[in-house]
């Protein structure tokens, strides 16, 4: 499967999640989910989505719940909105990447 395509599956996919968490959730999510970034599989049927959320742990936790709980729903509007043979499995994970790069500018602050 080209690379090309791949990409323009998953920032559909990415798109269509966003929407459905601006839409549908905004009194069951603990926080403002953020989607950062989806990766396909090659053969397109496994989306993994990875999400940031302000907060601490509890609210990253509370946010995979929500999410897991309501995948099937976040499934069936991604399937609406991303015209696919296969509507993909979706997989959520934290992205913890700004808290790396907070981490990691604290580091560097504290040595000059």
């Amino acid at each position: 499967m080209g690379s090309a395509r791949k990409d323009k599956v998953a920032k559909a996919i990415q798109a269509a999640v966003a929407d459905f968490l601006t839409r549908f959730m905004t009194e069951t999510a603990p926080g403002f989910i953020t989607v950062s970034q989806v990766k396909m599989s090659d053969d397109l049927k496994l989306a993994t989505v990875y999400f940031s959320i302000l907060g601490g742990e509890d609210k990253i936790d509370g946010s995979l719940e929500v999410l897991e709980r309501h995948k099937g729903r976040i499934r069936y509007h991604v399937g609406q909105e991303v015209p696919l043979k296969y509507v993909p499995e979706l997989r959520f994970f934290h992205d913890d990447t700004m808290a790396y790069m907070d981490h990691m500018n604290r580091i560097i602050r504290k040595l000059n």
